[in-house]
Parts: C-alpha cells; sequence; structure tokens
C-alpha cells in the first residue's frame, strides 16, 4: 500500500480581488459563477507582499469565498503575508464560506464556481443576486491533490454540493481509471450533462422531495455497490451528519486503510433563522455581555466532560440512535447513576438529549463520532494526557519558572509519531522541492514528523543517504507503521552527513537545550531549521496556547523570528537566509 494514494501539492496561501464577468444556472439547481481579473496572474498585494498566480491542479481544490457581513456597513477580509493571510477578528470580518473549482483556464483567466440553488445562506443570496462587474474577495487555494495512485477502482459518493468537484474529475479523468460514482441530487431536473469516461459507471441518485441531508440514499448505494477486485480509494464528500456512518462502514467493515478513505463533511445540517428584512438572510449572531463572555472563558467542566464521554465511546456507541440507561451501561461499562448525571450535564450544553425511550446525542454531540475528535479528546490518548499535564504544571511554570519533563509512554510516542508523520505529508514535499536538497549526497533529518520529511526527500532524489535522528521510542514507533527504503537508516545518533534537517525541535526545548542542539547539528554537516516562527501581531488563541504548553511542560516557548535569531547567534549559526515554504512555514539555511 503506497503511503498516500493522493499526491498532495502544497501552495503559499493567497488572497486576491476578482470581478464577476459571467452568471448562469447550469441547472435549476446549480447557479455557476464565473470570475476573472488581472490578480489571477502574480502581482504584489498593496501592503508589499507578492501574491503568486492563482493555481487550481486538482479536482475537489478548495478556496474560500469572503462574503460582506448583511449586518455590517463596512466588511473586512484577510491581508496578505508571507505565504499566509492575516485574518482579521472581530464584528467587521467578512464571512468565510468554501468552495470547489469547478472549472479553471489560466490561458483565459476564468476561473467558475458553482453554487447550490436553492436553501438560505449568504452566499446562495450572493450568487443569486450578484451582477456582471462586481467585486468579491477570494482566499485560496492552497493546495492540490490529484487521482489516487496505486489504486485499482474508485468509489465516489456526493451530494450536491460535491457535484462541482465530481464534474470536474469526470472531465480530467486518467484515461483507463476504473471507478463507480454515485451522486444524490434534490430532483430529476437537477441532474447535470456530465463526461463519463471510459471504465467509470455513474449512477444519479433522487431524492425526490426529501429534505437535504435527511435520508440514507447515498449510504444505501454505496452499500449496494458491486465490491471490485484490487486496491479501492474511497472519496465521499457531502452533509457532514450523513457521512459518518459512511465512514464507520469503510474503515470497520470494509477493512479500509485511512490512506484509502478520503471522507469530507461540505456542509453541515442546521436550524436556520433568517432576518425579517431579508428572507434569504441568517439572522445576524447575537453579541454576547462582557459578563456572559467571561463565564464561558472561565468554564472548565465542558471540556473534562466531553473528554469523559469519548474515553467511553459515547459517539460511536450512539451514532444517530436512542439509548436508555442501561443499555448504555451495558455497552460502556459504567454505573447508569453516573452516565445519568454526566449525560443530564450534556444536556444542558446541548450535546445530549432526553427523550421518552432514553437520550440520543443532539447535532453538536454528534460531534462525538469523528474520529479526529476521539483521538483528541479521548483521555487515554497523547494528546488529552499532554494537556492535562500542561494545565496541571502552569501555575508553577508560570510562578517559578519550573517546568515539568512530560513523559510518554511507548503507545503515546506511537500515537504522536503517527499524528506528526499525517501533518507533516502535507508540507514535506513542498520542502523537498526545494533546491537546497538538490546536491546533497547525505542528510539526517531530526524534530517533527521526521519520517515524512525523509519519505518525501527520498521519494525526489532516490539516491540520497537519510538517517532519520530519533529516541529509541520513536525509532520503535515509525519502524511499526511500514518498511523504509534501505537508503533510509535510524539511530538515536548523528552521523558524518552533508547536511543537518532539523524540524521544529526547539519549541519543546528551553534555550539552554536550543542551543546545545544546534551546535550538536552544526558538528555534523551543514544545518537547516524549518519551522513556522510566532508572529504575535497576527497570532491566534491557538498559538498562544501552543506557547504556554511548551513552556509548562519543557520550558520550551513557540518562538518569534527575533527570538530564534537570538538562540542561532548563541550556537554559533549566526542569522539564516529565509525562505517561507508551503503555508508559512519557513526553511532557515545556515552558511555552511
Amino acid at each position: 500500500m503506497a503511503k498516500n494514494l493522493r499526491p498532495l501539492e502544497i501552495f503559499p496561501i493567497t488572497t486576491r480581488f476578482l470581478q464577476v464577468i459571467r452568471t448562469a444556472d447550469v441547472t435549476p439547481g446549480m447557479r455557476r459563477i464565473t470570475l476573472g481579473g488581472e490578480q489571477l496572474k502574480a502581482h504584489t498585494a498593496d501592503n508589499g507582499y507578492p501574491v503568486a498566480e492563482f493555481r487550481s491542479d486538482g479536482f475537489d481544490d478548495e478556496f474560500k469565498v469572503l462574503i460582506d457581513r448583511p449586518d455590517s456597513k463596512e466588511s473586512v477580509g484577510p491581508t496578505q503575508l508571507d505565504g499566509v493571510l492575516n485574518w482579521p477578528r472581530g464584528e467587521g470580518a467578512k464571512l468565510i464560506r468554501t468552495y470547489t473549482v469547478r472549472r479553471w483556464d489560466p490561458e483565459a483567466g476564468e476561473l467558475d464556481v458553482d453554487f447550490v440553488n436553492h436553501g438560505v445562506g449568504p452566499a446562495t443570496s450572493w450568487a443569486r443576486n450578484v451582477k456582471v462587474g462586481e467585486t468579491v474577495q477570494i482566499a485560496g487555494p492552497k493546495s492540490s491533490s490529484t487521482h489516487p495512485e496505486n489504486a485499482d477502482w474508485v468509489l465516489v459518493g456526493a451530494d450536491e454540493t460535491a457535484l462541482p468537484a465530481v464534474g470536474r474529475w469526470l472531465e480530467e479523468w486518467p484515461q483507463g481509471a476504473r471507478g463507480q460514482v454515485f451522486i444524490e441530487v434534490e430532483e430529476e431536473s437537477h441532474r447535470q450533462d456530465l463526461v463519463v469516461p471510459e471504465g467509470v459507471e455513474l449512477t444519479w441518485l433522487v431524492r425526490r422531495g426529501a429534505e437535504a441531508g435527511t435520508t440514507t440514499l447515498l449510504f444505501d448505494a454505496l452499500k449496494a455497490a458491486e465490491w471490485w477486485e484490487g486496491t479501492v480509494f474511497s472519496w465521499v464528500a457531502g452533509e457532514a451528519g450523513t457521512l459518518t456512518p459512511i465512514r464507520r462502514w469503510l474503515r470497520n467493515e470494509k477493512k479500509l486503510d485511512k490512506d484509502q478513505i478520503e471522507v469530507t463533511g461540505y456542509w453541515k445540517k442546521q436550524k436556520v433563522t433568517v432576518t425579517a428584512e431579508n428572507p434569504e438572510l441568517p439572522d445576524p449572531t447575537v453579541h454576547e455581555d462582557v459578563r456572559e463572555v467571561f463565564h464561558e472563558l472561565a468554564e472548565i467542566m465542558p471540556g473534562f466532560a466531553l473528554r469523559v464521554a469519548a474515553t467511553l465511546d459515547f459517539g460511536p456507541i450512539f451514532g444517530a440512535s436512542e439509548l436508555t440507561l442501561e443499555e448504555l451501561a451495558n455497552q460502556t461499562g459504567a454505573t447508569q447513576v453516573g452516565l445519568f448525571k454526566l449525560l443530564r450535564y450534556l444536556k444542558s450544553i446541548d450535546v445530549a438529549e432526553q427523550i421518552d425511550t432514553g437520550w440520543k446525542l443532539t447535532e453538536l454531540g454528534r460531534e462525538l463520532d469523528n474520529d479526529y475528535v476521539i483521538e483528541d479528546l479521548h483521555l487515554d490518548g497523547y494528546f488529552a494526557q499532554r494537556e492535562l499535564a500542561a494545565i496541571s504544571a502552569l501555575l508553577g511554570a508560570v510562578k517559578e519558572g519550573t517546568p515539568i519533563a512530560f513523559e510518554e509512554t511507548q503507545a503515546h510516542t506511537d500515537q504522536r509519531v503517527e499524528a506528526e508523520t499525517e501533518f507533516a505529508g502535507y508540507v514535506s514535499g513542498a520542502l523537498a522541492a526545494d533546491s537546497s536538497f538538490t546536491d546533497l549526497k547525505s542528510i539526517a533529518i531530526f524534530g517533527r514528523g521526521a519520517k515524512a520529511f525523509a519519505s518525501a526527500i527520498h521519494d525526489k532524489y532516490p539516491d540520497t543517504k537519510i538517517r532519520i535522528v530519533a529516541s529509541q521510542a520513536e525509532i520503535h514507533a515509525i519502524t511499526s507503521q511500514e518498511e523504509l527504503p534501505a537508503s533510509i537508516t535510524l539511530n538515536t545518533n548523528f552521523d558524518e552527513v552533508d547536511a543537518v534537517l532539523v524540524i521544529e525541535a526547539l519549541n519543546n526545548r528551553s534555550d539552554f537545550e536550543s542551543v546545545a542542539l544546534l551546535k550538536e547539528a552544526a558538528t555534523h554537516g551543514r544545518v537547516y531549521y524549518f519551522a513556522r516562527a510566532l508572529n504575535p501581531s497576527t497570532a491566534h488563541d491557538h498559538d498562544f496556547e501552543d506557547d504556554l504548553s511548551y513552556f509548562a511542560l519543557n520550558g520550551g516557548s513557540y518562538r518569534s523570528v527575533e527570538d530564534l535569531d537570538k538562540l542561532f547567534k548563541e550556537s554559533g549559526l549566526g542569522i539564516p537566509q529565509r525562505r517561507t515554504i508551503g503555508w508559512g512555514a519557513t526553511l532557515h539555511e545556515f552558511e555552511a
């Protein structure tokens, strides 16, 4: 099995202003807006930052459409920075909606975006009423993925919100590839005349009056599909709530690996209250008073209660069904008294609901059935244990400057390394493509996601000898995942190499430890440091949360450019040359 069935290429994140050059109804259920303008080309933003040429190479490339707020006279969108954007916050920020690129014609300078033509929302209303010549701000795409490689056939499921992506996919479908495609729409008139390549079977599913996001039509069709021989890749997109059982079916019953599944919630069904003035627009958010905001910030119990619910597997056990306390106790092994108290509290925060026959999760509560949410919240897992340790150590670290050393179990290391490898896969290819690694005969790689970066450099330069430097526990985690190529070795020590690549390894180290690490790396080869630097003026709460956690657990820091330069000088490396790679991360290159 390939480590990544869909090759991924990432781009610097950009924003630009485009003009509406055409509008048309593809069907009664789909409206197409064609955008164009000079800013599709590479240019310099008003604040002096470069904006790369618009790119869209993959069928499901997503980007943001920035809509003016209906309750604000003047809305503000993001501004361009170096490979990233500075997103505004507060009442005046533009509304953000995500869409896929239906068609991109770089020669004509045209970008088609399809909007589902029903329901209530700012983007739907904008698409219905926009006029040729009007200007709209967009952001992205920030990456592209192509047709899956090393798959013998593809299973595709989509509702109308994913129809634009599937339509483009079929037009760009590789010759000879096989696939089964199922598309759900509201009524017969919403079917489109799509390209159907040889080897592809296309089936339309019509709800015939049923509300979107309320049926099992797509799931039933996928389950009934003929299961062909060979390696399958499954791509499914639509209403988030209807996808949870599909994802579980693919993982648990069809036994597909993570790399064979891409299930994406394109929208989430929810109750919408419209304004009295305009029935096409949702009511603006009601602003809370200062005391209420502070009260919510000070709440600790919701996070703990959700983690307990995740640890008890509430999401997979409940799903969309209803259970009595006795049934839930039998499946979780918990007491009925304790479960009642927990559920009653979850009900108070709109996560659970009590009904005549027992209990069920609300739409909000069904987020507990998301694999990634479970991984983050499960109290036996690495992420929750690290978070709890940071919270307990925070007071001592702030008062005395005495952090604790968070000790991982082997199971925690396995989970951390797997997550770091998966995340690094989004940027490793972009880094490997940098010219710095072209002529290297050997390189040592140390730090977060080292395996993904080693694999990416190996794929780009198969003759380069690569050494992953890691702890014994990390080596165990890496080798237990899949066999590495012979040119990639693992060791706990550096060897003499042409270059040493250090990846985000200073965040969880004190200044003293960071300087020592950089000095050690410099004795073995030319040093590169790859990490995202903290920009205090544009950072968000999660960035500062990470900084606090590093400080409490290891005396480390999410460092700014100035902080990093101080460490580089103290280690004798000097001030590096810098290049932005991917989504705002920086490659620091030091002179030999």
